[in-house]
């Protein structure tokens, strides 16, 4: 299936040397996580935040409610249920 979506969208997959880039580089960071937390914060500007344009935000918002919604319908569907768990009776308590 995914051989014939490649030849459909005229797409080759990643070479092998790239695959290995990338877990080399995976693996180097879950031997060292301090180093990537730090250079994680070091990457976050809060000038970049600020200069945010009102579009920027509004696509982030619809992004944010997107992935809210189809949480609910996950646990909707999960728990075979509209609203909420089976709650606990008063003997449990005892």
């Amino acid at each position: 299936m995914a051989k014939l979506v490649a030849r459909g969208q005229n797409i080759t997959p990643p070479s092998v040397s790239t695959f290995q880039t990338y877990f080399q580089n995976l693996w180097r960071q879950l031997q060292h996580p301090s180093a990537f937390v730090s250079s994680l914060a070091q990457s976050a500007n809060p000038q970049q935040l600020r200069n945010l344009s009102r579009t920027q935000v509004a696509a982030g918002g619809v992004l944010l409610a997107e992935c809210l919604g189809f949480f609910t319908v996950g646990e909707m569907i999960g728990r075979f249920k509209l609203i909420g768990y089976h709650g606990e009776t008063h003997a449990a308590h005892h």
